[in-house]
Order: structure tokens, then C-alpha cells, then sequence
């Protein structure tokens, strides 16, 4: 396919960070397909493709990735039948490190679990176990500053807990966290947050 200037430049700069900046269906995963395939295929010295890591937001788009780089191997072998590093690339490509970013470093951790002192069994908290684990915790912070009982506190309770359940302020404290999580720096975000509403840290 034709590319344009700026994908072009993409698709050839090495030796340098890049940062690609494009709107949803712009041709970024095709012109990032043809960097690799570049990286892989062409120069003196072309790299296997297990030394590249190449991670997506999601499993799904990590698979569609795969396929896509498998086709355009498969069309150099076409052009190019005898060429061995591009036959090793093919076999090499199912065990190449392109996946999410939580995958690969469940992979990191798993395989070099014993330098960090971590139990091999561990497992990732689902969904459901992540909300209890929420629950008890804003649950226990709640007690502490009850245990204290300062006027600013109770005040905010009495503001906000419209009934004898503390569900509600429970409620108003994990919807502030999960606005603050949506921020690319969280405490920075909740401190502009607050400024403008003149509230005490």
C-alpha cells in the first residue's frame, strides 16, 4: 500500500523514540505491522522477531497483531522462498512478545518471581474480588476516622450519609477514586480537583 510522509518516516526511523500520534482507523497498526516486518526482513543485520516487544491494549488487538505481521511474512516467502531468517521468523513469531501489557508483565513476574520474593502461586484479582477488596478498605479508613472523630469529619458524614449506613459516602469516596484513576497522574488531578472547591487536603 502507498504511505504517506509522516507514516513513511515512521515506518523508517530507528535508533530513536518515537511517538505516533494518529486518530482511531488512521493506519497505525498497519504502518507499525510494516515497521516490524522491516525491522525483521531488512539491513545487514535484521533482528528475530523474539527480540521485539510490541505490546496492545488488548488481547484481541495482540492476536489480530500476530496475524497481520504472519501475512506479510508469508508474502515475503513468497518473493523470497529461500530466504532461511525469514522461514526462522515464521516459526519464532507464535512465541514472539506481542501482547498486552498486563500479560507480559505477568510473564516478566512469573518466570523472575524468585528475585523479587514473591509466592509462584499468586493470581490476579478479578473483577468482583478488586470491589471487595475496595469495600474494605475505604470500610476500615471510615472506622480510623471515627475512632478520631474530628469536626471535619463528622461533618462530612452528616453531609453526605443521608441514612444510618455509611453506603453512601462508601459510594461518593470509590466514585472519586475511580475519577482520580482515569487521570494519567491521580494526586496532581485530585488537587486541582479540590483547589477550585476550597477544601482542606
Amino acid at each position: 500500500m502507498g504511505w504517506t510522509k509522516a507514516q513513511q518516516k515512521v515506518i523508517d526511523t530507528r535508533h530513536k523514540n518515537l511517538l505516533v500520534s494518529a486518530a482511531a482507523g488512521s493506519g497505525k497498526t498497519a504502518v507499525l505491522v510494516e515497521r516490524i516486518i522491516k525491522m525483521i526482513s531488512e539491513g545487514e543485520n535484521p533482528i528475530d522477531i523474539d527480540r521485539l516487544l510490541v505490546v496492545t491494549f488488548t488481547n484481541a488487538a495482540a492476536t489480530q497483531m500476530k496475524e497481520r505481521i504472519g501475512k506479510a511474512l508469508d508474502q515475503k516467502l513468497i518473493m523470497e522462498p529461500g530466504n532461511a531468517h525469514l522461514q526462522k521468523q515464521v516459526s519464532l513469531l507464535q512465541s514472539a512478545h506481542i501482547t498486552t501489557i498486563h500479560s507480559f508483565c505477568l510473564n516478566v513476574i512469573r518466570n523472575y518471581f524468585h528475585h523479587i520474593d514473591l509466592d509462584p502461586s499468586f493470581k490476579i484479582a478479578d473483577e468482583s474480588e478488586i470491589t471487595l477488596m475496595k469495600s474494605d478498605i475505604v470500610a476500615e479508613v471510615l472506622e480510623k476516622w471515627y475512632e478520631e472523630g474530628s469536626e471535619d469529619f463528622l461533618r462530612l458524614i452528616e453531609s453526605y450519609s443521608r441514612s444510618k449506613s455509611d453506603d453512601p459516602i462508601e459510594d461518593l469516596i470509590l466514585s472519586l477514586y475511580d475519577f482520580a484513576m482515569s487521570n494519567p497522574w491521580p494526586k496532581p488531578g485530585l488537587k486541582e480537583f479540590r483547589n477550585p472547591l476550597n477544601l482542606k487536603p
